[in-house]
């Protein structure tokens, strides 16, 4: 009774066993797919100051202070998002304030 038992076990993983094996590949292609690091974004100066809810003034003082680091590409200044998330975490107030 046990050998029949492990016959048709064997028989039934023999049967689904491509089609497990094409699932385990489905998934652990979309894993790689999620985990590969990614291209970075990057966003123009009036999208930065947008997000950041600054003018662009403050953003070119923010940049000078080296408190966003910015990337030239020819005539343009872009801002990594990264470089944009490190400087929200850093909490710093943006904004100009008076006396």
């Amino acid at each position: 009774m046990n050998d029949l038992n492990s016959t048709q076990q064997a028989v039934i993983m023999s049967f689904f066993a491509p089609f497990i094996d094409a699932i385990v590949d489905r998934v652990s292609e979309k894993v790689l797919e999620i985990t590969r690091i990614k291209e970075p974004k990057f966003y123009s100066r009036k999208e930065t100051a947008d997000l950041l809810h600054v003018t662009l003034p403050t953003l070119s003082r923010l940049t000078k202070d080296g408190l966003i680091e910015s990337k030239r590409v020819g005539n343009r200044v872009l801002y990594e998002a990264n470089s944009i998330d490190e400087a929200v975490k850093k909490q710093v107030v943006f904004k100009y304030r008076r006396g």
